[in-house]
């Protein structure tokens, strides 16, 4: 979006959010007490849609345990809790890193860039590979499987100056296809990258670690950009086509449904629940490095400490982009006014209930992580 576009679309959510806010300290202490006595502890279905999450010091974040406490300022150090019980990362991600706990180690760990469409994580890919001449296993290399025996790792330089390799990790088949092959796990790559979290984390192993990073993006803005590509993008020319309006699109059968939830929890289709919110949170806690597209410079600071331990001056166009990669003045970019309030915003937001949560304490981690990525002083 333009910069203009974003400034209108931030102070809507502000005035939106200060709302609330107030709301929110006004019955605060008096919700703590109806939390304790209706939600811990209980397991009737009548309570079933209750999220208690710790630590974030709301009326929910005063509790740990089954027990009235202090809020907990620090995010990263509070465990997901749902209905009384401790919530943990699922073992099929045991093969990423806790990223608190865990210091990346090019020698040991592999970067992994969980793709949320729409979130810049296509940039991302390009300013790593394209300026730092890092190897990509990712969905780059999805012509050079079609029709192909592909038994061994090929890397290829294309003719836009990305250097991936001949695999396509876009979709599960390709993934195991990828897996069999070794890709987590060679040093001929460099960074992995892929929407599919669960199937990708297949990919490392105990002693070759993926370092989960991701992008993200407020989730109503999100959808509104995804339309917007669409309608450009040939492959889904006959699908999106006769949706003129986003007023149309957002009712229609192509709009996703808290997509980040479900990549998250792996539970890509049917009823989301609060049990696959609160895994998708504590994955989010334990095993991602946070970034914002809303706050791309600060993002892109933090993530190029990543790229220059794996980037060997391999490229000659790290002056060329350096621009692009702390601004993102990228070609390409999908322009096109934002969706503030109104029909569409009600609709996407009924869509995206979990999503929006997960967002707001995506937020929190990202400042919480600020502490990994001390600044330094060159002066």
């Amino acid at each position: 979006c333009a910069s203009g576009s974003y400034r209108g679309f931030n102070e809507f959510l502000a005035t939106r959010r200060t709302a609330r806010a107030a709301k929110a300290s006004e019955v605060a202490q008096s919700e703590a007490l109806d939390v304790a006595q209706s939600y811990l502890g209980v397991r009737d279905d009548e309570h079933r849609e209750a999220l208690i999450l710790a630590g974030d010091g709301s009326a929910e974040g005063m509790f740990r345990g089954g027990n009235m406490t202090e809020p907990l300022q620090n995010v990263e150090d509070t465990p997901t809790i749902l209905f009384d019980e401790l919530i943990v990362a699922p073992p099929e991600l045991s093969n990423l890193v806790d990223v608190f706990r865990e210091q990346y180690n090019p020698l040991h760990n592999k970067l992994f860039l969980w793709h949320i469409p729409r979130s810049g994580m296509t940039t991302m890919k390009r300013v790593a590979s394209y300026c730092l001449g890092l190897t990509l296993a990712s969905e780059a290399g999805k012509s050079e499987t079609v029709g192909r025996s592909v038994n061994e790792i090929r890397l290829v330089e294309g003719l836009d100056g990305l250097r991936f390799a001949a695999v396509d990790l876009s979709n599960p088949d390709g993934i195991a296809h990828a897996k069999a092959l070794n890709v987590g796990k060679s040093d001929a790559i460099d960074v992995v990258s892929s929407p599919y979290l669960w199937e990708s984390a297949a990919l490392f192993d105990q002693e070759k670690k993926g370092y989960m990073v991701a992008m993200f993006r407020h989730p109503i803005e999100r959808a509104v950009s995804l339309y917007y590509s669409m309608r450009k993008d040939e492959q889904y020319k006959n699908q999106v086509g006769s949706l003129i309006s986003i007023e149309q699109y957002a009712k229609s059968s192509l709009v996703e449904n808290n997509w980040m939830t479900r990549f998250l929890s792996n539970a890509l289709s049917g009823e989301l629940t609060p049990q696959h919110e609160a895994i998708a949170k504590e994955v989010l806690r334990t095993k991602c490095i946070v970034g914002l597209i809303r706050d791309k410079t600060e993002t892109m600071r933090r993530l190029e400490m990543f790229f220059n331990l794996k980037a060997i001056e391999r490229s000659n166009r790290r002056e060329e982009c350096k621009e692009k990669l702390l601004y993102w003045d990228w070609p390409g970019k999908n322009k096109h006014e934002p969706v503030v309030g109104g029909e569409a915003w009600n609709i996407l937001f009924k869509q995206n209930t979990f999503d929006l949560r997960l967002y707001e304490y995506a937020e929190k981690l990202f400042e919480a992580q600020r502490k990994l990525f001390p600044e330094t002083n060159l002066a």
